[in-house]
């Protein structure tokens, strides 16, 4: 299944969320063998990138976007230190694509999905969005199926949330009918008065779509992930394991919807 994780409002977490959701999937398997997951960088800062240490950086997701004589998608994918997750890399000339992408790469992900041209090689594609709603993103929208937002428990992070569900809302309407959001999920969160509310809030606006439990906000969660570039589960911290338990949960959740549909 194609899965997608994006933000209205920067900070929300998005990045640790779409790497957890992809070691979520590797934890569980397919034929008898852990799923394996292709993932696509679409942030052209490029963190996730780092966190999973490709093999190689020759190309990336940029050279798959390109104006002129375009990588196919396959051959953009490389080995990472995360065991069966591959990465198509992003890295800062990405943002270039912003300018200069044709119709042709704006659906390139969209035709890849539908095609099942990637179905031999993954299980799985997460993709990273990036932040801005350009280009860059409505590709990513056009390709995915189900779509996660995260976002920080303030009324900022609320708002951002409505306003990509929004945009997902458009794009599926104008090109993609597959995309679905498959859930709001709250990150960095701690209880309290003020964060409550908000969480009251965001229930109230998007029902059964805001994802429990909430994940918890742990000081430890960039170290293991920016400093160490390891999983929350992996990094030996029991304080982390609420954290991959909420995403493995997420994960679990929409590949039962997702095979149910499938049959």
């Amino acid at each position: 299944m194609w899965v997608g994780v994006g933000k209205g409002k920067g900070g929300a977490g998005c990045t640790v969320g779409a790497l957890e959701l992809a070691y979520a999937a590797t934890r569980r398997t397919r034929a008898g063998r852990p799923r394996r997951v292709g993932y696509i960088d679409l942030d052209p800062q490029g963190n996730a990138t780092d966190v999973l240490e490709p093999a190689s950086r020759a190309v990336g997701i940029k050279d798959v976007l390109a104006p002129t004589d375009p990588v196919p998608l396959a051959q953009a994918f490389v080995a990472t230190s995360w065991p069966n997750v591959s990465v198509a890399p992003a890295d800062r000339f990405l943002a270039n694509r912003e300018m200069d992408m044709t119709a042709e790469g704006l659906t390139v992900l969209r035709r890849a999905r539908l095609s099942g041209e990637m179905d031999n090689q993954f299980d799985d594609i997460v993709i990273d969005l990036p932040r801005h709603l350009g280009r860059l993103s409505t590709a990513g929208l056009l390709g995915i199926e189900h779509l996660f937002i995260t976002a920080r428990p303030t009324l900022w992070g609320a708002q951002g949330a409505e306003e990509m569900r929004y945009t997902a809302q458009r794009i599926s309407y104008r090109g993609n009918p597959e995309l679905m959001t498959s859930g709001f999920i709250v990150s960095g969160y701690e209880p309290g008065e003020d964060s409550d509310r908000i969480v009251g809030e965001m229930r109230k606006r998007f029902g059964r779509l805001l994802l429990s439990p909430p994940v918890p906000r742990r000081e430890k969660v960039p170290e293991a992930i920016e400093s160490y570039h390891t999983p929350c589960r992996e990094y030996g911290d029991s304080a982390l394991v609420a954290v991959a338990n909420a995403y493995q949960s997420f994960y679990d959740r929409t590949l039962a919807l997702h095979s149910g549909e499938e049959r």
